[in-house]
Parts: structure tokens; sequence; C-alpha cells
């Protein structure tokens, strides 16, 4: 019996230690949740990602490198590889916090990169509709390093805040070779 006593003295002390370090990692979990300090992009396209894996839509794709022409209609996409540049190009990222000027107006959301940074998105626009539901996005994407230069332009389109359309169009150049030129077109068709 006077084991036990002991026992319970000796770890009574360590259990409490342990629930308060269990509380206040649970509490802190909730405090660091991420904010969007810019338009929500990468939430937009996931939510959408996560209903094309379920309903499969059907896409109208066509593919240009280098001037030769690839037309197909496909279903089964893998989307987060379909959309991964459209992914990479979300501002809320911790390291842009501050690096992009808001020119933003009603109707349209507009984010361009400050004079003196070096990231590769360039300018971020959102239109609107009358609900407050994107209607278009536009991205400029360039990269320049010793090794290669990079340059993408992309938009997508909505209806009634439904992803119509994605197109990328871009170029890539190694320093000693000659550029790779690429334009893709993806419809989404309707069942």
């Amino acid at each position: 019996m006077r084991n036990s006593n002991l026992y319970t003295r000796q770890f009574l002390p360590f259990l409490c230690l342990l629930t308060g370090f269990l509380f206040i990692s649970c509490s802190e979990t909730v405090k660091t949740s991420p904010k969007n300090t810019y338009f929500a992009w990468a939430d937009l396209l996931n939510s959408h990602i996560k209903s094309f894996e379920v309903k499969k839509p059907k896409v109208h794709k066509t593919v240009f490198l280098d001037g030769v022409k690839e037309v197909k209609v496909v279903s089964d996409i893998d989307w987060s590889k379909e959309w991964a540049l459209f992914l990479e190009a979300d501002l809320n990222k911790p390291a842009f916090e501050k690096s992009y000027d808001n020119l933003s107006e009603p109707d349209l959301i507009w984010y361009s990169l400050k004079l003196g940074e070096s990231l590769p998105v360039k300018k971020f626009m959102v239109h609107l509709d009358d609900l407050n539901r994107p209607t278009r996005v536009e991205i400029e994407v360039s990269q320049k390093n010793f090794l290669f230069e990079t340059n993408k332009n992309m938009h997508m389109t909505f209806s009634d805040g439904y992803v119509q359309t994605y197109y990328i169009e871009g170029s890539q150049k190694l320093r000693w070779g000659k550029p790779t030129h690429y334009k893709l077109l993806g419809v989404l068709l309707s069942k």
C-alpha cells in the first residue's frame, strides 16, 4: 500500500505536466492556422480538384509543342498534376506576404510584384462577377537564372463559379539551347 502511494505521488505531477503540454499544444495548433493575405487561389483550385476526382469530367485538350499540335478528349486526368503550374502560382506563402502591391478595384482583384522583388509570379488578376465569383484568372510568371529562362502566361475562365477553360502558353530556354515553346488549352465538356 505504501509503495502505491509513493508511486502515485511521483506519477501525479508527471501526469499533470503531460496534460498541460497536451492542452497547450492543441491550442497552439488552432492559433497557427494559415491565413490568406491574397486571393485564396489554392483553396479554390483544390475544391475543384476534389470535385473533378469524383465526377471525372471530359476535357478537350489541345497541346502545341514547338509547333506540333495534338488534340484529344480525355477524362482520366490527375488534376493536381494537370494544374500544378496554376497551384504553384498561389501567392499565399509566408515568404510572399509583403511582396505584392494590391491594385484591386471593384470586380477585379489584382496583385503586382513590387519593384525590387524577384519572385516568379509577376502578375495575378481575378475578374469577378456580380456574386464575387471568378470569371477569369490571369497569371504571368517568369523566371531567369544563369541556367535557364522561363515565361508563362496562364488563364482560367469560369462560368457560374465553375471552371470552363484553362490555358497555358509558355517558353523555356536553357542557356546553351534553343527555346521550347508550348501551349495547352483545356476545355471542360458537359456530359
